[in-house]
């Protein structure tokens, strides 16, 4: 049985990666920046939701605590410093005008308004509550004041994360219609955030399963250095992007093995444009190389953007690599690309991503299977360049083969 699962699992490995093809995509947030879309590289879904149905969300992850606010549809957060949790009813907001607000990091899904105060000498402490490593229970000890997008304030006390389950409450500043919710991580399992609306006072689900998206097209709160609005592309917890600036051939400028890849999570962000008085000028030069969850890595340029008339982004993507090499336990081993191919020069470069060796064997075989080139590597632990001779070869269609820890990927090169 385990032979039988070994063989299919080769069989999956040493499929052949498709050739790379540019793909022109448009994704619209709709007039006046109406909705928040999700978007997934590999199949083009959109999700989109209105921006306006929740106030607050809460962290769905395993160990996640952090707590947002809907800065861009008006929503302001105030940490109350006149007291703890014992001034519930005798809260003062006077001069709140004056208070420093709190804001979501633009930079970290794992930072939220509520979370500003968190203290690096005491990783204990979350912003809102101290984490106890005893119970593994987070308990709440501050009030804060919530200013709704319709103008009402709410003072709202978090009063604690136990098993999974944020428990808190809120109520209009004087005390009236006092309420106490709950959001159940387990009944967003496989979401980063749960969120949440005071006007219905309920959860709800807004975006997809965390697995199923890389980019959301949305408005956020940035630092310029003041509180600022922006609209732009963030990417998803675990998707990383390195920029590539002063590009002179966007089109065929593949390799992304010359930049790093980070995790922050405005890399894309909304300074790829700029507005010139009646419309919007897109920087031409700019390469953005999205590596997704599963480590495919695409390469994504913004060509277009239609501003609060329709929110439309429009940009061209291309896979440049497919991680398509298994192991025994069904994990990633090795991601691989060839540039240029077609190759209509002497050389062409092979970029590859591998894991978990110091060995690789190459294989260069032709149409009809006839081997034409074998070689052992020696590799290094993430991206790697190989450059193959082709000079010798004839005009025609090769696989090039890339073999570690028991498994493959292949890419087809073209030579003309």
């Amino acid at each position: 049985m385990k032979k039988i699962l070994l063989s299919i699992l080769a069989l999956i490995a040493l499929k052949s990666a498709v050739q790379a093809q540019t793909i022109t995509d448009t994704v619209s947030i709709g007039t006046g920046y109406a909705n928040q879309v999700w978007y997934q590289l590999e199949n083009g879904t959109k999700t989109g939701v209105a921006k306006n149905n929740w106030d607050i969300a809460f962290d769905c992850s395993g160990f996640g605590s952090s707590i947002h606010i809907n800065s861009v549809i008006g929503t302001k957060l105030w940490k109350y410093t006149a007291g703890d949790t014992t001034a519930w009813t005798t809260l003062d907001t006077t001069g709140i005008a004056s208070w420093p607000s709190a804001y979501n990091s633009d930079t970290s899904w794992t930072y939220g308004a509520f979370d500003k105060e968190m203290n690096s000498a005491n990783p204990y402490y979350l912003g809102w509550g101290s984490y106890n490593t005893t119970t593994h229970i987070v308990t709440g000890d501050s009030i804060f004041v919530i200013k709704l997008a319709n103008g009402d304030y709410k003072k709202i006390w978090i009063q604690n994360l136990n098993g999974g389950i944020y428990t808190f409450k809120y109520a209009n500043i004087d005390g009236t219609s006092l309420q106490t919710a709950t959001i159940d991580k387990a009944n967003f399992v496989n979401k980063n955030f749960a969120y949440f609306s005071f006007q219905n006072n309920a959860p709800l689900t807004r975006e997809p399963d965390n697995d199923k998206w890389d980019l959301l097209f949305t408005q956020y709160t940035t630092f310029i250095p003041q509180a600022y609005t922006v609209t732009g592309i963030l990417q998803n917890k675990g998707v990383t992007v390195a920029e590539a600036n002063n590009i002179s051939n966007t089109t065929t400028y593949v390799n992304y093995n010359a930049h790093t890849f980070y995790h922050l999570i405005n890399e894309i962000g909304y300074d790829w444009k700029s507005f010139n008085g009646t419309g919007y000028t897109i920087k031409d030069s700019l390469v953005y190389f999205v590596q997704t969850l599963n480590n495919d890595i695409w390469k994504v340029i913004p060509t277009g953007f239609g501003g609060s008339a329709n929110g439309n982004f429009i940009f061209t993507k291309e896979k440049l690599a497919s991680a398509i090499g298994l192991n025994q336990y069904n994990q990633i081993e090795a991601t691989a690309t060839l540039y240029p191919n077609p190759c209509i020069n002497s050389n062409t470069t092979l970029l590859f991503n591998i894991k978990n060796t110091t060995t690789a064997h190459l294989q260069v075989t032709d149409e009809l299977g006839h081997i034409v080139l074998t070689e052992n590597l020696a590799v290094v632990n993430g991206l790697n360049t190989y450059t193959l001779n082709t000079a010798t070869m004839t005009k025609g269609v090769y696989f090039i083969t890339l073999q570690a820890n028991g498994t493959a990927v292949q890419q087809k090169l073209i030579l003309q």
